[in-house]
């Protein structure tokens, strides 16, 4: 996690664009936000500001949006209308509830939270109940928080995972789903970097509200446990209620392993058999990020550039539509490369999706997503002043 956040916050600033005109004080939440950060770590300022519409016009800075870089940063949950932020830094362990009117982001709610070491993925079990995931802090206990939306009241318990086996002091937590009355928890046994994790994937499926280990799910199809998706998003649930998680290569796991798509149904203990989609290879032999399950079967996904990789270039992340039935990919060579990696780039509005992208030359946008014709077009313009675009949401 620390490396991943080394890569986002560390990277260089974006060129000034003309200034737009400053949004009007409102008292009502806006339905989309944007997290924006001035600087280069370790000396870097979050700001949140919030826009009626991702298709078009403009957003600035320019007196319009909030500081928030004390009280919370971009590993957060947005869900109807507010912010939830767990932290567990030894001089600020709380758990903050958000809302983001009349720009600024005014706490709802707080309550002490100390019991997890790292959070980095959650999964909501209803409208008012999410469950965190995450370790101790020795990394080899799985810890887990039911949370109340609105009352904030947490009940903390353990994971009783496999026993992690030599050579391998250390979970590490992945893709986290729900569906069918089931979690659904990847996890990789790690060794010490810069040592792989151990090869192979593993999914804790676990029986609500109990939190008892069902089954692990275990396949030598790919490695590792998948993505963080408090940073950014790896994994997704269909409307027929099917899991899809999506595990890459990345730093826990050999830089050969391969981008695969697995597809577990909803309440099953096992995963479909005769799914085993190997997307990297689909876009040409890359590496995958991140994935956002869309609608109608259609899922975006952010994969490496080899070529602009290659080129020496910050920016080498790229986006497709994927068509999880049919097994196919389709670039979207419209969007401009973006940098960095855990960045929670994609918003996804009923069947629409929306990509926002932080571009090296020219003007940033979000860009609204045609999944059928497979096309991506300009919508909101991001207006300069800031160094990075951190996160697109959708809350409310």
């Amino acid at each position: 996690m620390l490396l991943s956040l080394g890569l986002v916050l560390g990277l260089a600033a974006c060129s000034d664009h003309d200034k737009a005109e400053p949004s009007k004080t409102r008292d009502t939440p806006p339905p989309y936000t944007i997290w924006l950060q001035l600087g280069s770590w370790p000396n870097t300022n979050q700001y949140v500001v919030g826009t009626d519409d991702l298709t078009k016009g403009s957003v600035s800075l320019e007196g319009n949006g909030a500081e928030v870089t004390a009280i919370a940063d971009y590993g957060i949950i947005p869900h109807n209308g507010y912010y939830y932020y767990p932290s567990t830094s030894s001089d600020f362990g709380k758990m903050s509830k958000f809302e983001f009117k009349d720009n600024k982001l005014n706490i709802v709610k707080e309550v002490p939270f100390t019991y997890q070491g790292a959070i980095s993925a959650m999964t909501w079990m209803d409208d008012n109940t999410f469950i965190l995931f995450g370790t101790n802090g020795d990394g080899d206990k799985m810890l887990y928080s039911i949370v109340d939306a609105t009352t904030l009241k947490i009940t903390n318990g353990e994971v009783a995972l496999p026993a992690l086996p030599p050579g391998y002091p250390q979970y590490y937590l992945g893709n986290v789903e729900s569906s069918g009355g089931k979690i659904y928890l990847a996890y990789a046994n790690g060794a010490i970097w810069p040592a792989p994790s151990q090869p192979g994937v593993r999914i804790a499926v676990l029986d609500y509200p109990a939190m008892t280990v069902n089954t692990v799910i275990n396949s030598a199809t790919a490695d590792g446990p998948g993505g963080d998706n408090i940073w950014m998003s790896t994994s997704g649930v269909d409307e027929s209620g099917n899991v899809y998680m999506m595990f890459n290569a990345s730093w826990m796991t050999d830089a050969t392993s391969p981008s695969k798509i697995l597809r577990i149904a909803g309440g099953a203990t096992t995963p479909d058999a005769g799914y085993d989609f190997n997307v990297g290879e689909a876009l040409g032999g890359v590496t995958t990020e991140g994935f956002w399950y869309a609608s109608d079967g259609k899922a975006i996904v952010k994969y490496a550039d080899p070529d602009l990789e290659a080129s020496g270039s910050l920016h080498y992340f790229k986006f497709a539509v994927v068509d999880l039935e049919a097994k196919a990919a389709y670039k979207l060579s419209d969007i401009p490369a973006d940098k960095g990696s855990q960045i929670e780039n994609v918003v996804v509005d009923g069947n629409k999706a929306y990509i926002e992208s932080n571009n090296e030359n020219g003007k940033d946008y979000v860009w609204a997503v045609d999944l059928a014709k497979h096309t991506a077009t300009p919508g909101l313009e991001i207006v300069g002043g800031y160094d990075y675009i951190l996160r697109l949401d959708k809350i409310k």
